[in-house]
């Protein structure tokens, strides 16, 4: 052991005691420090002027750099849309722009902007529309004239519209792909209700319903100048903008507008549990709460103040007790539940494992009455006072969320000087204050709550909680079309018909004996990213089963999609994927699509048949046969009056960008054990050049290992 002299000793003791008493002064040096209240912010204020036309036009010069803003918000929303016409006032927000005015396509448009470096968009919210134009001071005539332009004069065009609809369709296939969303839609529903404005989903049907005229009908309703407020931001004389306003929106006049009073919201609530039951998830998202209060509340101050310290920011209640100190969850936390003229929504949002989804709901509602039932300490209060005094900084940031918030006051009839009031408010909130509002706010007996998650997994069946209801959120197939009336003419005229058909594709007793089919070929497919070819195979086991193997051999890619009759999925790169239960019952009908299952189907007597006369079809005239009653809906065949092949099929299918009106087009039709089959296909989706595919070799009656159609 190494020895050390005295006085080194004692040296090295007076060093660490030194240090230490250092450590402990400077630990407390803050204790006794005073600090001075913050400044108050003194933000510019915007100029308000109302124009004859009734336009109200705020204006906020800003010379630092030479680019103006324009901003507009417009007294509208999808909460005054038809309730069988929902997604409405959101296709009409956007075809206003990429639809152009009557004089230049939206096409034209982009291209003019662009060479500006300018951008000029427009909206449809909820409860609001907007519309806006960012321009170089020198091009702010051009900018200001589309942006006048496109709100009196849009085009509506057709061809934009369908876009618009297309896409809001591949929205409505992909919105259960997100757990998180299915969360806040479904939440959004048992607060409200299914049918309420608040909560109304976009479905098929009510995209597929929107015409142009609704489009200009929605539009003529809202959209007058004594409807609308803008706002300039920017490099600009106050004086000279203002006539230039005045000019741009020259002749339009106003008019009587009739908007309807908000939808009520429920004034009364129970206590809800839900559950949307996800077997291809991991993680629970978990949401609860009820219907919140207003802003203009005299009680909000002290409800904000109790909301800092319940969930709000990284020194929370929630956060500390959830995540930091039990670690069940990886994100909790809620919002201030306020709405500008209606009551808003109070809730508690977290993220956590399965195995901890009922345990974290516990903790969370353990919470949630301890607010309620003790005063906050000290710290918690001036923590929460001080954090949103801080926070309330990026109010006046910039000069843009000055404009944007007097925007917002008096498109909601606030006072402009809302936020300095709730700042003064929310300095003289106390702890018996935050206690009483949490006490006659909050109700957790009264909570809804929806867990989507995988119950197999949790650590408690959620019913431990209460009564619980398993939500649905299958997405309705859209309605097909009307089938006309038939004569017994035209359906004794298609039987004999398809009879002939049966016949030509190798007799009904061939057809009856498939009993699985498999096709190895080439596959060219309309991607994102334009037309990919691949190497493809595909079997089919009747009735019910269907496995696709595609490969990219350059790429080393292979990808296959697989549906068992019950369930269906992908496989990627050895990664296994559930398919939403849409595409398992869209596999169903894939398959029986099939000439050779379809046409051994048709010879059942149930079957509806009609004959719709004929039609050329590439070069070749061919008879049309709507078919109805079957597993697959209804289908249009065309078939060559001369060989009495299938050489066009008609139907409605579902895509990863929603239902599609689709065009299969057939030739080459080849011998394969005594049954007729084409070797090409190409399909067109809503017009569009979906697939081509072309067969090297098909098989009838192969051996097929059920291990293929095995997870």
């Amino acid at each position: 052991m190494k020895k050390y002299p005295l006085y080194w000793l004692i040296w090295s003791f007076a060093l660490i005691f030194l240090v230490t008493a250092t450590g402990e002064a400077q630990n407390k040096s803050h204790e006794g420090l005073v600090y001075p209240p913050l400044n108050q912010p003194q933000p510019p204020v915007p100029d308000r002027v109302e124009l004859d036309n009734g336009m109200i036009v705020y204006l906020l010069e800003d010379h630092e750099l030479p680019i103006i803003d324009i901003s507009v918000q417009i007294r509208t929303g999808s909460l005054y849309e038809p309730a069988d016409k929902v997604g409405l006032a959101a296709i009409t927000g956007a075809v206003m722009r990429t639809g152009g005015t009557t004089s230049r396509t939206g096409d034209e448009l982009d291209e003019i902007l662009e060479n500006l470096a300018a951008s000029v968009e427009t909206g449809i919210g909820d409860d609001s529309g907007s519309a806006s134009v960012s321009v170089l001071k020198e091009d702010l005539d051009t900018g200001l004239s589309i942006l006048a332009d496109l709100l009196m004069n849009p085009a509506f065009r057709g061809d934009k519209i369908e876009l618009e609809k297309v896409q809001h369709r591949s929205g409505i296939s992909r919105r259960n792909d997100n757990p998180g969303a299915i969360t806040r839609r479904e939440f959004g529903r048992l607060i409200y209700g299914a049918d309420s404005p608040y909560a109304r989903t976009t479905e098929y049907d009510t995209i597929n319903s929107i015409t142009r005229d609704d489009l200009v009908a929605f539009y003529q309703k809202f959209f007058h100048p004594n409807n609308i407020i803008l706002g300039v931001l920017g490099d600009f004389d106050s004086e000279t903008m203002l006539a230039k306003i005045q000019e741009a929106f020259k002749g339009w006049e106003p008019a009587e507008i009739n908007i309807p009073e908000k939808p009520k919201v429920p004034e009364t609530y129970g206590k809800k549990i839900a559950l949307v039951n996800k077997e291809d998830v991991n993680q629970t998202n978990i949401r609860m709460g009820h219907i919140g209060w207003l802003r203009k509340n005299e009680d909000y101050p002290a409800l904000v103040v109790m909301s800092q310290i319940l969930g709000i920011g990284f020194s929370s209640r929630l956060i500390n007790s959830i995540r930091v100190e039990k670690g069940l969850a990886y994100s909790v936390g809620n919002n201030y539940g306020a709405g500008y003229d209606v009551p808003g929504v109070f809730f508690i949002a977290c993220g956590t494992k399965s195995e901890a989804t009922v345990t974290a709901i516990g903790a969370i509602l353990a919470e949630v009455e301890k607010m309620r039932a003790e005063e906050v300490t000290d710290e918690e209060l001036k923590q929460a006072i001080d954090g949103f005094m801080n926070s309330s900084v990026f109010d006046y940031d910039t000069k843009g969320e000055i404009l944007s918030r007097a925007l917002r006051y008096e498109y909601y009839d606030y006072p402009q000087d809302f936020v300095e009031q709730l700042m003064a408010g929310i300095r003289e909130v106390t702890k018996a204050d935050v206690k009483r509002v949490a006490t006659e706010y909050l109700h957790p007996d009264k909570f809804t709550l929806i867990a989507v998650g995988k119950a197999s997994d949790f650590d408690k069946p959620l019913s431990t909680l209460g009564d619980v209801t398993e939500v649905d959120i299958t997405i309705p197939s859209p309605s097909p079309e009307p089938v006309p009336e038939a004569g017994e003419a035209e359906t004794a005229k298609a039987k004999a018909i398809l009879a002939d058909v049966i016949e030509a594709h190798g007799g009904l007793d061939k057809l009856k004996s498939v009993k699985n089919i498999i096709t190895k070929g080439k596959m060219v497919m309309n991607t994102p990213g334009g037309m990919m070819e691949l190497d493809g195979e595909v079997t089919i086991v009747l009735p019910a089963k269907t496995r696709a193997d595609l490969s990219m051999p350059a790429m080393g890619m292979r990808i296959s999609r697989i549906f068992d009759g019950q369930s269906a999925w992908m496989v990627m790169q050895g990664r296994v994927q559930d398919l939403p239960t849409a595409y398992v019952e869209e596999g169903k009908k894939e398959i029986f699509r099939d000439s050779i299952p379809l046409l051994a189907y048709i010879s059942n007597e149930e079957v509806s048949a009609q004959y719709l006369g004929s039609e050329e079809v590439k070069g070749k005239m061919a008879d049309v046969i709507l078919i109805s009653d079957t597993p697959a809906d209804t289908l249009k065949l065309f078939v060559d009056q001369e060989t009495k092949h299938i050489i066009k099929k008609e139907f409605q299918a579902l895509t990863e960008q929603g239902p599609a009106e689709r065009e299969e087009f057939l030739d080459d039709y080849r011998e394969v054990s005594g049954v007729m089959i084409a070797f090409h296909t190409v399909s067109f989706d809503n017009g569009e050049q979906s697939a081509e595919i072309t067969f090297s070799e098909a098989i009838i009656n192969a051996e097929v290992a059920e291990s293929l159609f095995e997870r």
